[in-house]
């Protein structure tokens, strides 16, 4: 990974980003649309967040461009509880609120679909995504956060399994399972 400091912000790119790059140039024309609405989408998430650090006058510890998106960590030694869960939640909100406006405009687009599908799994309780850090703040670590994640991973688990009985296994469902259990054992 490639970090600078600028201030008090680090900004990063992770080599991930460029293998998505790179693999989007052999992608199809439509796949390849899909991948930029996508991370147009993550864009809009991210800059919920920012907004947010914004009106409490205060900036990011770090900002990371990745192959998942865009990842932004507040300072939370700047910002009090209650302000932190804004600026945790604020990212979903811009997704549900985009998602909204989309459908309402145009139906059940692939925009709107991506919207809410950003908005429900960084809400999911893991520590790696919004949720978990929300969790966290509600409950403090601990057995009640622990439990909470735990089952959240075996639910996964069963979508999975049934997915791969119903022979529709979704390639991008299989990544993030295999992602949140290891960022869940690793981070």
């Amino acid at each position: 990974m490639f970090k600078i400091r600028i201030k008090n912000t680090f900004y990063g790119i992770s080599f991930s980003f460029f293998l998505v790059i790179a693999l989007t140039m052999l992608c199809t024309a439509a796949q390849t649309d899909k991948i930029l609405v996508t991370l147009v989408c993550c864009a809009f998430h991210e800059m919920g967040h920012l907004l947010m650090m914004t009106i409490f006058g205060t900036s990011p510890k770090e900002i990371v461009v990745y192959g998942g998106g865009i990842r932004i960590t507040p300072d939370s030694r700047l910002l009090d509880r209650n302000r932190e869960l804004a600026v945790l939640l604020a990212g979903a909100a811009v997704n549900f609120i985009l998602g909204t406006v989309a459908y309402l405009a145009q139906g059940c687009t692939f925009f709107s679909q991506v919207n809410f599908m950003l908005g429900i799994m960084n809400m999911l309780p893991f520590r790696y995504f919004d949720g978990g850090r929300v969790l966290t703040l509600l409950l403090k670590e601990g057995r009640a956060c622990d439990l909470l994640r735990a089952l959240f991973i075996f639910l996964s688990a069963i979508a999975m399994i049934q997915m791969i009985l119903n022979g529709s296994v979704s390639i991008s469902f299989a990544a993030t399972f295999c992602f949140i259990v290891l960022s869940e054992i690793i981070y």
